[in-house]
């Protein structure tokens, strides 16, 4: 009888797993620990139940407990060994799978990302109003043509438009579908980090277009401190064995509330910039503008732009080429695709009479490249101890002609190193034959390794050259690069 009683024991705690497996279908592992859950507790109530009837013992009723704990382990063993042949099977079977894995939300953006790519190969398709042949023209002839011509400048502005924008739509399906959970990382954080005060949520590691690391850290602190970013990107460098920062848009500290920081590589390099101005004679508003401008990248942008004139209508000119040109770098368009719209907005807008300067230079701050990018601009200068090195540029001013030319150059800088950039108002006023080989004599003549101190010199000793009186606005930008 005895024996008949393990058996259908045993018959009911099987059948009663199978039932809570076909009702549940269980698949993760919390699934596995609450069909384990249900055959250990289902013996044991048996025994114990079994204990009231008959008259066991102590140690029979704990070992009745001890075989339900025995036949629930069992279960989970069983269980882990066939979730690891099944996934080995499943590692198989996607592996020899041509289908490739892309989400709807991918497939969907890169749907989007073809369309206006396609959409830019339409516009530049369509034919053209043809050249603009004045000669032999009468008056509505002309006016057409004139109007052919100014259609045809707009379609390849919006071509360029619909191109770029694919593009960042491309990056921006990069970045969004590529960025991954590290669990590993994520687990050896949570102690490092609970260590510091700071609480880890979650963890996103991203590989850029330029090979360089992105983390995105899901942090706050404890117990209401606040605890510098930096402190962070310490602990982030040891795990990942890369020197890592906080990116120049996250917060300097971390508070009590949990938000999201990303962590960049460390640059190689660090600048520090100036800049020092002084208008024309008779005017009250200079017509030069700048900026100065961090990439999220690693890069760092100095530009400088002239407006044709002075006073008030040479300002609006210029600043209206800064403005859109830090828009269109912060929406994520290339310097080149930038300078391109913004003449080609200068060109539609233009009276004839108004026109501007674009000069950039952009530095790499991983690799201390520099790169120059001038339409109509000044000469550059670059000083590297006793030495000094002149960029020039001999094309015309935005605004002008659609199809502008634009002159790029590329120098390596060194720590220590100074660019100089300024508008043509510095040169003028320097004898014509001799301005460049006097602008670099006045840079070496101050040594100094303070931007601020060598943009104020440059000033105050070409003011020399006209006793005080000059016509034009002059703009000197100084940037010097140092190695962390």
């Amino acid at each position: 009888m005895i024996g008949m009683f393990w058996a259908e024991k045993y018959a009911m705690v099987t059948g009663l797993t199978l039932t809570v497996r076909a009702l549940f279908k269980p698949k993760g592992t919390k699934d596995m620990w609450v069909s384990a859950l249900t055959a250990a507790m289902a013996l044991m109530a048996m025994n114990l139940g079994a204990a009231l009837l008959y008259p066991y013992s102590m140690e029979q009723s704990l070992f009745g407990v001890a075989e339900g704990i025995f036949a629930g382990s069992t279960l989970v063993f069983a269980w882990t060994i066939g979730r690891k042949a099944a996934s080995k099977r499943g590692i198989h079977k996607k592996a020899v799978s041509a289908e490739p894995d892309i989400s709807p939300g991918e497939e969907r953006i890169s749907h989007y990302t073809k369309a206006f790519a396609d959409l830019a190969k339409t516009f530049l398709s369509v034919p053209s109003g043809g050249t603009l042949a004045v000669v032999g023209m009468d008056e509505y002839q002309k006016v057409h043509a004139a109007w052919n011509a100014r259609m045809d400048e707009q379609r390849v502005a919006v071509a360029t438009q619909l191109t770029e924008i694919s593009g960042i739509m491309a990056g921006a399906i990069r970045r969004a579908y590529d960025t991954k959970e590290d669990t590993s990382l994520e687990r050896q954080l949570k102690k490092s980090l609970h260590k510091r005060g700071v609480l880890l949520k979650k963890v996103y590691v991203y590989d850029n277009e330029y090979g360089r690391k992105e983390v995105y850290l899901t942090i706050r602190t404890r117990k209401k401190r606040c605890i510098p970013n930096k402190d962070v990107a310490e602990v982030l460098s040891e795990l990942v064995g890369i020197a890592m920062m906080p990116s120049r848009e996250a917060r300097s500290f971390v508070r009590n509330e949990y938000t999201s920081t990303c962590f960049v590589e460390r640059t190689n390099f660090e600048v520090v910039y100036s800049m020092e101005r002084c208008v024309g004679d008779y005017q009250q508003i200079s017509g030069d503008s700048f900026s100065f401008m961090h990439k999220e990248e690693g890069q760092f942008l100095a530009s400088l732009s002239d407006g044709m004139g002075t006073g008030l209508n040479a300002y609006q000119e210029s600043e209206k080429v800064v403005d859109l040109l830090e828009q269109f770098l912060e929406a994520g368009f290339s310097k080149e695709t930038a300078v391109k719209m913004i003449n080609s907005a200068l060109v539609l807008r233009s009276d004839g009479k108004t026109f501007s300067t674009i000069d950039i230079s952009s530095i790499d701050l991983y690799s201390g490249v520099c790169e120059f990018l001038k339409i109509g601009a000044a000469a550059s200068f670059i000083r590297r101890g006793n030495w000094v090195e002149s960029i020039a540029s001999t094309s015309l001013p935005a605004g002008i002609f659609q199809q502008t030319d634009f002159e790029k150059s590329c120098r390596k800088l060194y720590d220590g190193d100074m660019v100089v950039m300024v508008t043509d108002g510095v040169l003028d006023v320097l004898p014509p034959e001799h301005q460049e080989k006097i602008m670099k004599d006045i840079i070496l003549e101050h040594q100094t390794n303070n931007p601020k101190e060598l943009a104020d010199y440059i000033l105050s000793r070409v003011r020399q050259y006209k006793n005080g009186r000059f016509c034009d606005d002059m703009t000197v930008l100084v940037v010097g690069i140092w190695k962390r």
